[in-house]
């Protein structure tokens, strides 16, 4: 082989020590945008921002931080296994390519007995790494794919400090699906303050799973794989924030309704309220392979022959199709 030859590839390759040094020091700060992730969808920092007005919530996100969530961790790691290379080892490995590809920490990953329900969540606060906690029926069962999905869900959370606002949930007269719980609830003006934030966090909740769903989009060897993914987790029996399963996705119908939207104009733009959560999830999340913002993030990837839509019309089209304002219970 003539390595003089123009067509070698090699020769393409940029050796240079500021071409090294810029790769290795090139992480996910350059996709802030306003104290944010660039690829974040916008209704999870507003949902956010409501929670944060709500009377009560201040005192209840401290007692969260500074209390429950080390606590939460103290005991995981106690009880858990942790991933590696030789143990639970496609999870490890799957926290390793998503890690790059958020351009963040590799967290470490804690793997717990298998439970009646599979289980997958993070934890992050101040004091501490981050870490992800899943039942170890996940980590048999799925593919490297899905565990790339599924840990980038989480990395994802993590990224856009989902924790806290998660982990409230495990408060009495707290559920999701906005189901309050008077038994369960404090007295008195307590019990009207829990059921506040309760609702506001419900609100946020669908807004919350977009920006996940795009942090493990990012994380897909193949970004248009994404409905076979989701729909293939779902029939594992994983349940969604709402606690909700499907086993049984039409991904032929799902792509139907997608055809017809992506083609509406976006004053025109409606779903037949019969459309499931899931369904409205997976065609949010492939109007986010179609975005500019996924290529920033993989430029290995090709986007040639895709119109690419820029971060403003994503948002609009998005908060329609996932109904973020309207009611959880929908």
């Amino acid at each position: 082989m003539d390595i003089n030859n123009s067509a070698n590839p090699l020769l393409e390759i940029n050796t240079s020590f500021s071409a090294y040094l810029d790769a290795r020091t090139r992480t996910s700060t350059e996709h802030m945008v306003d104290g944010r992730m660039d690829y974040a969808f916008d209704g999870d920092f507003s949902g956010r921002a409501k929670v944060n007005t709500v009377s009560g919530w201040s005192k209840l996100y401290k007692t969260i931080t500074a209390a429950d969530i080390p606590n939460e961790f103290k005991k995981v790691f106690r009880s858990a296994d942790t991933a590696t290379s030789m143990l639970y080892a496609n999870a490890y490995n799957a926290a390793s390519v998503c890690s790059e590809r958020l351009q963040v920490s590799v967290p470490a990953v804690m793997v717990k007995t298998a439970r009646d329900v599979p289980q997958i969540y993070s934890l992050s606060g101040e004091g501490f790494d981050p870490c992800i906690v899943l039942t170890s029926d996940i980590a048999d069962m799925c593919s490297m794919q899905e565990l790339y999905y599924l840990i980038g869900c989480e990395l994802g959370r993590i990224q856009n400090n989902h924790s806290a606002y998660n982990f409230a949930f495990t408060y009495p007269g707290i559920s999701v699906n906005n189901r309050f719980s008077e038994e369960a609830a404090p007295e008195g003006r307590a019990a009207g303050e829990t059921r506040q934030i309760s609702y506001a966090l419900n609100s946020w909740l669908r807004s919350a799973d977009l920006t996940a769903d795009r942090a493990g989009i990012i994380c897909l060897d193949d970004p248009a794989d994404f409905p076979e993914i989701y729909a293939g987790i779902r029939k594992k029996a994983l349940p969604d924030s709402f606690g909700n399963t499907d086993t049984n996705i039409d991904l032929d119908s799902v792509r139907e309704k997608y055809d017809i939207v992506h083609k509406t104009p976006i004053r025109s733009l409606k779903l037949d309220p019969e459309t499931t959560q899931d369904e409205r999830r997976i065609m949010a999340g492939m109007e986010f392979t179609a975005c500019e913002i996924l290529y920033s993030w993989r430029p290995d990837l090709d986007s040639s022959g895709i119109h690419l839509t820029n971060k403003q019309t994503l948002e609009i089209r998005c908060e329609i199709l996932a109904g973020a304002e309207e009611s959880p219970n929908v």
